[in-house]
């Protein structure tokens, strides 16, 4: 059995999570691997992505959430963004470069900007880690399939953040999965 929710694009080949049937152990294994695989391409890893330009308004508005959640200051303006963008990501499969205030796409907006996809991820780590919702770790989940499918076009700076990334979902998986009495070996 191979880990199916990775496909040559996910952006572009959407993946239907809702239908999945759980496949057991054999299925979490492969999740891991595939994971794991990715870890192991990495010659380093590194826990910050260079931004060199605010080059549109969800970047803008993504860093500076990501700031204020390093800093610990889980606002409830905050929480409520980042479920903004999880509902938006959730029903599209992909990050936009701007919305308007209701959360409709504009014309012009992209959704090729890939530094917008890791900086929503680490995002996701922080109020996860917060909040303890579900939620939040699920859209993780689908959103780090999503940048699997696309690795290769990454640069070699987002490569290794999204490694750190990675080493987070991982962290978070299997303290899940020890609360819930699922036990794994590590996988190869």
């Amino acid at each position: 059995m191979l880990y199916k929710y990775i496909t040559q694009n996910n952006i572009y080949q959407k993946q239907d999570y809702m239908y999945s049937e759980y496949a057991g152990l054999s299925f979490l294994k492969e999740y891991l691997k595939s994971r794991q695989n990715y870890i192991n391409s990495l010659s380093s890893k590194s826990s910050s992505i260079i931004c060199d330009s605010l080059c549109n308004p969800v970047r803008k508005n993504l860093l500076e959430m990501r700031e204020e959640l390093k800093c610990e200051k889980y606002s409830e303006q905050i929480i409520d963004r980042i479920r903004a963008y999880t509902k938006s990501f959730e029903v599209r499969k992909r990050i936009y470069t701007e919305y308007s205030d209701n959360w409709k796409l504009l014309n012009d907006a992209s959704f090729e900007d890939y530094t917008n996809y890791l900086l929503f991820a680490e995002c996701l780590l922080y109020v996860y880690r917060h909040t303890e919702c579900c939620k939040f770790f699920s859209c993780l989940l689908k959103l780090d399939d999503t940048i699997l499918s696309i690795q290769e076009k990454l640069t070699v700076q987002q490569k290794k953040y999204f490694g750190f990334i990675i080493e987070q979902e991982l962290d978070i998986f299997y303290n899940l999965a020890e609360k819930n009495n699922v036990y794994l070996e590590v996988a190869e």
